[in-house]
């Protein structure tokens, strides 16, 4: 069986080298067979020779339309819900981890912001005082 990385796969099915395709599962997980004009190919991984695998069929679906493939087989015989792979370890929940990110770059462009509109030479400072005796007058009647 042919091993194919992404760029690879695009490739041959672009020149028209793709007869037809699987979704097949292996325990939790999904992986993309084609056949084509030279046999059969795997979809692999971009650094490495291990199939690609899906946890979620409709991201491998996307993927396939995504790339031109209108009509795919699915074959669920060794499909087991939920069980991982053997080789795999469970991914930490990066929601966290995302969150935190986001809020720094958020943060991270704030910051910028405010520096920018510090060291502009155009921007009018007021002393601390004269703001409060403005908001002080502003609210007291």
């Amino acid at each position: 069986m042919h091993k194919l990385n992404l760029d690879q796969f695009r490739t041959t099915i672009e020149t028209g080298g793709v007869l037809s395709v699987a979704l097949v599962a292996t325990g939790g997980v999904f992986h993309i067979e084609a056949e084509t004009r030279k046999g059969s190919a795997v979809l692999t991984k971009a650094r490495g020779p291990q199939p690609r695998e899906f946890r979620d069929v409709t991201k491998a679906l996307g993927l396939l339309r995504e790339l031109g493939i209108q009509e795919a087989r699915v074959d669920a015989r060794g499909w087991q819900p939920g069980a991982l792979p053997a080789n795999r370890a469970a991914r930490p929940d990066s929601a966290a981890q995302l969150r935190a990110a986001h809020e720094a770059a958020d943060l991270k462009r704030t910051l910028e912001a405010a520096i920018a509109e510090a060291d502009d030479p155009n921007t009018v400072w007021h002393d601390a005082e004269t703001v409060f005796n403005d908001l002080e007058a502003r609210y007291a009647g």
